[in-house]
């Protein structure tokens, strides 16, 4: 099976978007873009992936991640972006940004919300068939640097997966274990924002 994904823009008009307003800061590398996930085109995030338990999903190693285009998908605006992920080489998935905070992920021809921009500490909100809720971090530190103003949406499952996001930065770490304790460990190592 074949996964696309797609995030939407506010206002594409180009191959990038980027709505700085200097707030946000880390002092491993940022961009001027103040989201909590800039995306552009040509952007890359390179992680450091760590499998955890048997039969992980995704192979350990150095992978990087791109933002490939900047393409209308499903009535949207969007940015089509690969995975760190190894299992998933090859697999495109389409992300849209309606607007400040705000990523929607195109799965199966509809939207869904997999950042929601109501940052507050606790707040949760539907995502296909779980939900997700925040938790702020103060600081987080990865191979990258240390970030501050970062934001971990936790999926609301019986196993781990939670994904940190850090301003101007992006996805910084992702972690997963399923049921049976298979998963990864993904550290931002490097990014060219």
């Amino acid at each position: 099976m074949k996964w696309l994904v797609v995030i939407a823009l506010a206002a594409c008009g180009g191959s990038s978007m980027s709505t700085p307003d200097g707030s946000g800061s880390g002092s491993g590398s940022g961009s001027n873009d103040a989201r909590l996930y800039p995306l552009a085109t040509g952007e890359t995030w390179t992680y450091q992936v760590s499998a955890i338990g048997a039969g992980s999903t995704c192979d350990a190693g150095t992978f990087t991640q791109h933002v490939l285009s900047a393409n209308p998908a499903g009535g949207r605006d969007a940015f089509q972006m690969d995975s760190f992920c190894s299992i998933l080489a090859g697999v495109v998935y389409d992300y849209s940004v309606p607007a400040g905070d705000e990523v929607d992920f195109l799965y199966m021809g509809a939207w869904d919300t997999l950042l929601d921009p109501t940052l507050t500490d606790g707040h949760d909100w539907p995502y296909i068939n779980t939900s997700y809720h925040w938790k702020r971090e103060t600081s987080v530190t990865v191979p990258a640097g240390t970030y501050d103003d970062c934001w971990t949406a936790v999926q609301d499952v019986s196993y781990t997966a939670a994904n940190t996001y850090c301003r101007g930065v992006g996805l910084v770490k992702s972690i997963s274990s399923d049921l049976t304790g298979a998963g990864w460990d993904a550290e931002l190592s490097a990014t060219s924002l």
